[in-house]
């Protein structure tokens, strides 16, 4: 907590001017296939950007509404496990990602993920790297539809499916008539959730009891995989981190690690306290059985809260999603927002309908795929020559790379055979 309290304030005091500077990168439209331009803004992003800032736009891609997931995750195995899982998993992807910025700190234009696909692996790679992101986005559509329906009717009343289709129909108002805004929302609202983890623990903390921390369940060993790589996924953000970092490696690859450690400390923060107060009742949306079990106050915090963090969540991912099948496929625009905005309740009619069980989809399947893609990237690009050494220096990064290959290609079966 020493390390997490400082990086928080310094993280805030930054996060409405990283709003601004970064809403202007986002509100340019970026096709997912074709290298990102931000000429133009260059010059201001370069003048005042600094490595704290990096460390706030990697932390907002990663940090989300997937954190309300963990806990869940963690009381089926056990805190101990649990824990040990946040971080072997949290370090795992740390590692990925300062791979995949070793490869954009190399390359001579400016790729996202399905960009460096293509200049590495072809036109499959492009293919495939583009369908998972697909899969993935639309997977985590059904996620917070999901998840809106339970928490909106635990605060008001009414059925789940009701809210849900509330829920949609104004998303899906802000989705058609195009709300920019909410994508610095969304960033805002990443970096928040770190101070509403903080706030939830000092008014839970007093409520953990002791043999809520001490269980151990081996039963469920390999269930938390697919929730909390589902919940440190934020891969995109390293290649658009390094656009407003050009020409300081040692700074890109510092805020890599930085993030990577203040998302691993909250969510080890968060389980922790949510599991310590609620054990084996652990609810699949975490507020919602904190809330029962230290008061009102924390019930109707915490599942604001939720809301606003799967709205956002939503919002932002639907509007991609939309702009991608408007500029990359040349869709209509009534097309788009009808895949949209109706394939997630699609696809919950069809019988995927519980919030952990696609979560565990998303992450176990699609992301874990995504994973093996891009240390096939990384290998490709080392076996090519565009790795020299430089500033950003990595050691032992054959060992990392066997070491993630196994552990995704593990999860991706696993998770393929538990689906049957």
């Amino acid at each position: 907590m020493g390390i997490l309290y400082p990086n928080l304030i310094v993280l805030s005091r930054y996060a409405i001017i990283s709003a601004l500077k970064i809403k202007i990168m986002f509100d340019k439209h970026k096709r997912l296939d074709q290298d990102i331009k931000i000429i133009k803004y260059k010059g201001i992003f370069r003048r005042e950007l600094s490595v704290f800032q990096a460390v706030a736009l990697i932390v907002s891609g990663t940090i989300g509404a997937g954190v309300l997931s963990i806990p869940y995750a963690v009381s089926k195995v056990g805190l101990r496990i649990g824990i040990l899982y946040i971080v072997l998993l949290g370090s795992l992807m740390m590692g990925l990602n300062l791979l995949i910025g070793y490869v954009t700190t190399r390359t001579e234009k400016d790729f996202q993920i399905v960009g460096l696909a293509k200049k590495y692996l072809g036109r499959v790679g492009e293919v495939l790297m583009a369908g998972i992101v697909y899969f993935m986005l639309t997977g985590a559509l059904l996620v917070y539809f999901i998840g809106e329906g339970e928490v909106l009717a635990a605060l008001f009343g009414g059925s789940e499916m009701m809210w849900r289709l509330i829920f949609l129909a104004v998303a899906g108002l802000f989705i058609i008539i195009g709300m920019r805004g909410i994508k610095t929302a969304e960033f805002v609202m990443s970096l928040a959730i770190l101070g509403v983890i903080l706030v939830i623990a000092f008014l839970a903390s007093p409520y953990i009891e002791m043999q809520n921390t001490g269980y151990i369940n081996l039963a469920n060993f390999l269930l938390p995989y697919g929730v909390i790589l589902f919940a440190f996924h934020g891969a995109t953000s390293i290649p658009e981190s390094h656009m407003l970092l050009k020409g300081r490696d040692g700074g890109f690859k510092r805020a890599i690690i930085i993030a990577g450690l203040i998302s691993i400390a909250a969510y080890v923060l968060f389980a922790w306290v949510v599991v310590g107060v609620s054990g084996t009742e652990t609810t699949e949306i975490a507020t919602l059985g904190l809330g029962q079990k230290v008061g009102e106050i924390m019930y109707i915090f915490g599942n604001v809260f939720a809301v606003i963090a799967m709205g956002s969540s939503f919002l932002m991912i639907g509007m991609s999603l939309k702009d991608s099948f408007v500029w990359d496929y040349k869709m209509p625009s009534w097309l788009a927002n009808g895949l949209v905005l109706g394939l997630p309740p699609a696809i919950f009619f069809l019988g995927l309908k519980k919030f952990i069980g696609v979560i565990d989809i998303v992450g176990g399947v699609f992301i874990s795929l995504e994973m093996i893609i891009l240390i096939l990237i990384y290998w490709r690009a080392k076996q090519v020559g565009d790795l020299p050494e430089g500033k950003y220096k990595l050691h032992h990064t054959l060992l990392l790379a066997v070491v993630l290959l196994f552990v995704f290609i593990g999860g991706a079966i696993y998770s393929v055979v538990k689906l049957f």
